[in-house]
């Protein structure tokens, strides 16, 4: 392991959001446009038109048995994607690393219950960190990659009516999906956590809590 292994990143401007698209690339946005919510269209990438390639009724029964096929469909998404893909900053590595895999789970829960439990409100779409975020950790992580990041995400990828709470089978639910992606990225964390000593500032070599 190289010695810079814990060393501060730089964070780069983030030009990901959640309209973004790649249709060539088969990366597509499914957050219907104005344009698509007044024609009752979904399903449908807003950018190129482009029908969905996987059942969306199928994964709107919320099935925990059928957690593979949603992830499969979530990966058809630009943001999705990239958050299923992309280098996973050391801090935000640092924090799954000592937090482990016995805690995660009640983690994950508590943060969909307080970040999108509730009803959406005039900050809905703002309430989870994105990566170049001084705040980001695995959870966001988790949340972006899994349409757990907001209540505008949720409805429109799960059809849960973002005018009311969640139900417990909803939270439950969305964070087995947390939990799968923290599985899959994060597939060396201990089960009690671990100590990490702070990252190193790359510049005046002072430690900084990440």
């Amino acid at each position: 392991m190289s010695d810079d292994w814990n060393v501060e990143e730089e964070l780069k401007p983030l030009k990901l959001t959640c309209t973004s698209s790649d249709c060539k690339n088969g990366q597509h946005c499914y957050k219907p446009s104005r344009k698509q919510k007044a024609a009752n269209v979904v399903g449908q990438c807003r950018s190129c038109d482009e029908s969905a390639p996987f059942d969306l009724e199928r994964i709107q029964k919320l099935n925990l048995e059928d957690i593979d096929y949603t992830i499969a469909a979530l990966r058809n998404e630009r943001i999705r994607q990239y958050y299923w893909t992309n280098k996973i900053p050391q801090k935000v590595e640092n924090y799954a690393r000592r937090i482990g895999i016995s805690k995660m789970e009640a983690v994950v829960e508590k943060r969909i219950r307080k970040s999108v439990g509730s009803p959406a409100d005039e900050f809905d779409g703002r309430q989870t960190p994105v990566e170049n975020s001084s705040k980001v950790n695995a959870i966001h992580f988790a949340q972006h990659a899994t349409a757990s990041c907001c209540r505008q995400c949720m409805e429109y990828w799960y059809g849960i009516p973002k005018g009311r709470s969640l139900t417990e089978h909803e939270v439950m639910y969305l964070s087995n999906l947390g939990m799968r992606f923290i599985g899959e990225r994060f597939p060396f964390l201990t089960n009690e956590g671990e100590k990490v000593p702070p990252i190193r500032n790359k510049a005046s070599k002072t430690e900084t809590k990440a």
